[in-house]
């Protein structure tokens, strides 16, 4: 099972933004990606700017479904973002 861990950086002005469209696309990708088993998403209590999601999927056609389907948010990611993320796959043993 592939899984993701996602470091992101948001804009200080933009945290409540970020923590509001973040909510709502994992609760998006639980309800409408059969193949997406956890999206939970954390924010750094020491620098509320960070936040980290950790991503786990049932095989790598379903991790590459969620691909394409993030892209359709891409406009709102580079509405927050402040620098590129910084994404570490892991594999499940």
């Amino acid at each position: 099972m592939p899984s993701v861990v996602a470091t992101i950086k948001v804009k200080a002005d933009k945290i409540e933004e970020a923590t509001a469209f973040f909510q709502e696309l994992s609760s998006d990708c639980l309800k409408n990606e059969a193949g997406t088993t956890a999206y939970t998403v954390h924010q750094r209590v020491d620098d509320p700017t960070v936040f980290i999601f950790y991503e786990k999927y049932v095989d790598e056609e379903a991790f590459a479904i969620h691909g394409k389907n993030l892209r359709a948010h891409g406009a709102k990611f580079v509405g927050v973002l402040d620098g590129a993320p910084e994404i570490v796959m892991l594999q499940e043993v």
